[in-house]
């Protein structure tokens, strides 16, 4: 059967970075689909890579007139082949906060039907976006993403960044923030992501402080493929 992750969580969380990264990553295991599910923001979205996905081998499934210069809030009809059988990997790529995560509700009994062990539900955590800057502020977004979306997150992920300016003690930070997040709903930290050179001293960080492996999870790895810089625009445009 296919395995399926649906990334969720507030406007500048990272979830198109690490849909892309997870894609990617996937695509080398075998079939792997991609849905960019995010009807909000039209300006940073998964299927603006698709030059970088389609080579891999990644199916990308996006919006009506998506990149076109039209913008309409529809879903695509091919989204309900992701739910067919067969093999491999599904990642959804949602829009920010509760108002994006509203997409998924159509598409509850699909997700029904996939064995609990086969869907991962991941809340992506920036602390350094006001939407989940402290607990109180990331378990309203928690509650009202899974409300609208109906659907239990599974996992939660430590993306803690200031884009370029990123070192370790954003994630350190973004650690605490797990913990707490973990410790109250029951709900385990997936992992936390990051460039890999912050990756490296995050864990000699988590080593010489005794941090608890439970509240860190896998490291991912992250290349930046979304981040809009007056270098990059220059280099390649938008």
């Amino acid at each position: 059967m296919k395995t399926y992750w649906v990334l969720v969580g507030s406007f500048g969380s990272g979830k198109s970075e690490l849909a892309l990264n997870l894609a990617l990553e996937k695509a080398k295991e075998g079939p792997c689909t991609l849905v960019d599910l995010d009807v909000i923001n039209p300006y940073f979205r998964t299927s603006e890579r698709g030059d970088v996905l389609e080579p891999a081998g990644v199916e990308l499934i996006m919006p009506p007139f998506a990149l076109d210069k039209i913008e309409i809030m529809s879903l695509s009809a091919k989204v309900f082949s992701a739910f067919s059988p067969g093999e491999g990997n599904v990642i959804f790529d949602i829009g920010g906060d509760d108002v994006g995560s509203i997409a998924l509700g159509q598409y509850k009994a699909r997700f029904d039907q996939i064995p609990p062990d086969r869907l991962n539900v991941l809340f992506i955590v920036n602390p350094m976006r006001p939407t989940a800057a402290d607990f109180d502020s990331a378990m309203d977004t928690l509650a009202k993403i899974q409300y609208v979306s109906r659907l239990n997150v599974t996992g939660i992920v430590n993306n803690a960044n200031l884009s370029v300016e990123t070192d370790v003690s954003h994630l350190a930070e973004g650690y605490a923030l797990m913990k707490q997040l973990s410790e109250a709903t029951g709900i385990p930290v997936w992992g936390t992501c990051g460039k890999e050179d912050v990756l490296h001293s995050f864990k000699l960080y988590v080593k010489e402080h005794g941090l608890d492996p439970t509240y860190v999870g896998r490291y991912q790895p992250i290349e930046v493929m979304m981040h809009r810089s007056w270098d990059k625009f220059l280099k390649e445009g938008l």
